[in-house]
């Protein structure tokens, strides 16, 4: 609704222009005896509207909402003016048209900015403070971590392994994070034993170095067909690049551990999001934008839904455009090797998207908001979406945790008709990421949070 109305008074702001719409609609009101049918339909669509959309919970927090109740309301007054105040309206109708342009200006402009308003700015009630890490009755938070942005599963299936995100441009300074298991059983962080080794799963012109810090941020893991479990990493800091891994389980058998195996240096024209490994060792990933834009560029970006990246595939030793992929701020991946077929969040052009490998071709989509990683699992998709717009997030980036609304989706990935939706907000979590369900449990990540957050699958 926040972009229809973007819509519907950008086109008002230029409609005031066309003058002699405007003198003909005049026209017809001066030479009417009276609107007492207009009125009348007017003030019933006017109450309409605000017994309806009142009926809404918490209908005074979204900014779409409450636009539509005082245009109810405005409707009802111009209504019982039409009826009951014809003679002041022709007036009023003959000083605006004797003073068309310098009444028109200042209608257009706030129309303008109004439209621009609306659909930058859509949650605008309270945000909870939430800077103690406590559960409430909707989530339950494991804290001590540090933005676990992207999580997948060990082969056992009992511990979470996760990228601690250290942020992306241009939202903060890039800064190294790490990674962490999580006991699933007790929710007990544990921090991973990382050894390197030779560059066999890379590009032999990156080179390690043992005392590597890491900045994580989309993650994969798959067997290979030789047994081994590779992880696959997006790294930011100290700069871009792509890092290979095998998980592996201690001499014990007590705790997985994590080898460096390689890595492939990433081309300065591309700025990496999230990664998806294929069976011959080759992967794809998502290029976001380029990576010296700017806030404003990526506002514009989000505002008009233009393309500003698209999916690139490794292979060979060589980085390669995936035709037809483009899309506004490309985000998650995931890829089901089943069928060929590759999941992609378009996280500023709001949609998900089912692209066919096989005839590089989009063939299914979901509107949703803001979505990020995908998980995939049976025949299901899950997702997350940010339920708010940018100016929403006040000083959210400051804070340790953040209580912005938000949603996780399951749809079903070969249909695409939606499954389950479990909406939020106020609670003692946001930002979510990523959603995994682990029995009777829904997981969830975080890009900026210092804690993971579940709740109880209905």
């Amino acid at each position: 609704m926040n972009y229809f109305y973007f819509f519907f008074f950008l086109s008002l702001s230029l409609l005031v222009w066309f003058k002699p719409l405007m003198f003909y609609i005049s026209e017809k009101v001066q030479d009417a005896k009276n609107l007492n049918v207009l009125g009348g339909i007017t003030f019933l669509t006017g109450i309409s509207l605000v017994i309806f959309f009142t009926l809404y919970e918490n209908w005074a927090e979204r900014l779409w909402t409450l636009v539509t109740v005082i245009l109810g309301c405005l409707l009802c007054i111009r209504g019982l003016v039409v009826i009951f105040y014809l003679r002041s309206v022709k007036k009023i109708l003959s000083l605006y048209l004797n003073h068309y342009y310098k009444f028109t200006f200042p209608i257009s402009l706030s129309l303008m900015f109004l439209s621009f308003f609306i659909v930058s700015t859509d949650y605008i009630g309270e945000q909870k403070d939430i800077s103690n890490c406590k559960s409430d009755d909707s989530i339950s938070v494991v804290c001590g971590l540090s933005n676990p942005e992207d999580i997948v599963i060990t082969p056992d299936q009992n511990y979470f392994l996760m990228s601690e995100f250290g942020g992306i441009s241009p939202y903060q300074e890039t800064k190294s994070g790490g990674f962490a298991l999580l006991r699933i059983a007790d929710n007990k962080k544990i921090s991973p034993k990382i050894t390197f080794e030779r560059n066999t799963w890379g590009d032999s012109l990156c080179r390690n170095s043992s005392n590597k810090t890491f900045g994580p941020h989309g993650i994969d893991l798959m067997e290979r067909k030789d047994g081994r479990f590779q992880l696959a990493v997006v790294n930011h800091y100290p700069g871009e690049s792509i890092e290979m891994f095998e998980l592996v389980l201690s001499a014990d058998d007590a705790q997985w551990e994590l080898v460096w195996r390689g890595c492939i240096d990433v081309p300065d024209q591309y700025y990496f999001n999230d990664i998806a490994l294929k069976d011959d060792g080759g992967f794809f990933a998502s290029h976001m934008y380029s990576r010296d834009i700017t806030m404003e560029e990526w506002l514009i970006t989000s505002l008009f839904k233009s393309n500003s990246g698209h999916i690139v595939e490794w292979s060979d030793g060589f980085f390669k455009k995936v035709e037809s992929s483009e899309g506004s701020g490309p985000n998650g991946i995931s890829l089901d090797r089943s069928s060929n077929m590759l999941f992609i969040s378009y996280n500023q052009g709001d949609q998900l998207v089912k692209f066919d490998l096989s005839i590089n071709e989009k063939i299914n989509t979901y509107f949703v908001q803001s979505p990020d990683n995908i998980f995939l699992t049976g025949n299901s998709a899950w997702f997350t979406s940010l339920d708010f717009q940018p100016n929403d997030a006040g000083n959210c980036i400051e804070r340790e945790a953040c209580s912005l609304p938000f949603s996780i989706y399951e749809i079903d990935k070969n249909s695409f008709k939606l499954k389950n939706e479990y909406s939020f907000s106020k609670t003692v979590f946001g930002l979510p990421t990523i959603a995994i369900p682990m029995s009777d449990k829904i997981y969830m990540g975080s890009f900026h949070s210092d804690r993971l957050g579940y709740f109880i699958k209905k």
